[in-house]
């Protein structure tokens, strides 16, 4: 597939970026809370956990001593915690290919319910695909730019849904919030990227400071026959484990909402999670400066008493940041 001029131009805007690290303060506890980045000449690795408990709740007021992080199965001291509610960069990837013509008016209410419900302070962006990827709307801090672009969008075209991820994910990188979020909706398949799907993984692994969440609202009318004997993946199967794949090592998590009527809670359920998030730091023990990538564990030191579980970022490449892409 070749890619159109409009795309290119705006790959040209998005990829030829280069922010400079921000300058570390040494003024306590909230110099690690403002500027938590992962960049090679930093050795601080700030974390976003979230928390639930059996009946898929989320669970506050946990404290340090809860939690248990290593990195490449050293465990490692906690230099920072708290459940805080802080502004993010949030941008927002909608859907608005010719199969959204009967759900976008849902969609997009689901939408302004997740603005609504985000920290009154964020940074808001807005990137919409169909076969082609636009940014509607740079950054914003008034919501009601997002709303007014949603409200006047025209549906139709095909779906470059790998596209329009890799370009909202160096977007929201360069926003000026140190905690940075991209939400995705889409009901379908990509058909019409430039990136391939193991670009887009790399892109994403290699995107250390965004969390990304995907909503996809599959077509429930693909086959789920998984052969004679059972062993083989459906057409819907496939979708879904493709689909599943791109949140990766974000931290974030990938919602299948199977009718219209659920996109309200899970819009409702993300706006939560970001707003209810454990932020941990610690000093990484790793001084190589290889680009290697590092395995995360956080666990709860007593998980079983609730029946617990947690969420939350699962590595990060260290040293120099890949050049190139």
């Amino acid at each position: 597939m070749f890619l159109s001029t409009s795309i290119r131009a705006t790959l040209a805007g998005f990829l030829i970026l280069n922010p400079a690290l921000a300058a570390q303060s040494s003024g306590g506890s909230d110099a690690g809370r403002d500027r938590p980045f992962f960049r090679t000449e930093v050795d601080q690795v700030v974390l976003y956990a979230a928390v639930y408990d059996e009946d898929g709740e989320l669970v506050s007021g946990l404290t340090s001593e809860d939690f248990a992080v290593s990195e490449d199965g050293a465990e490692v001291e906690i230099t920072y915690f708290g459940q805080d509610d802080v502004p993010s960069t949030s941008g927002i990837v909608m859907d608005k290919s010719g199969s959204m013509r009967a759900k976008q008016d849902l969609a997009h209410r689901a939408t302004k319910l997740f603005l609504a419900l985000s920290h009154p302070d964020n940074e808001h962006f807005l990137i919409m695909f169909d076969d082609d990827v636009n940014l509607e709307e740079d950054f914003t801090r008034d919501p009601e730019d997002i709303r007014d672009m949603l409200d006047n969008t025209v549906v139709g075209g095909g779906t470059a849904l790998y596209d329009a991820i890799y370009l909202a994910l160096d977007k929201a990188q360069n926003g000026s919030e140190a905690k940075k979020v991209v939400t995705v909706f889409t009901d379908g398949e990509d058909k019409d990227s430039y990136y391939r799907h193991e670009e887009l993984l790399e892109k994403i692994a290699r995107s250390n400071e965004v969390q990304l969440y995907v909503v996809a609202l599959l077509d429930q009318s693909l086959s789920r026959d998984r052969g004679f004997f059972g062993v083989f993946k459906s057409q819907y199967d496939k979708l879904r484990a493709t689909v599943d794949s791109i949140s990766g090592q974000s931290g974030a998590k990938v919602y299948f909402p199977e009718e219209l009527y659920e996109l309200n809670d899970v819009f409702r359920r993300i706006a939560s999670e970001l707003r209810n998030q454990y932020r941990i730091a610690y000093i990484t023990p790793n001084s190589l400066t290889n680009g290697g990538w590092r395995n995360i564990e956080v666990r709860l030191r007593n998980p079983g008493a609730k029946k617990l579980t947690i969420q939350a970022k699962k590595g990060y490449f260290g040293g120099p940041e890949k050049t190139g892409e």
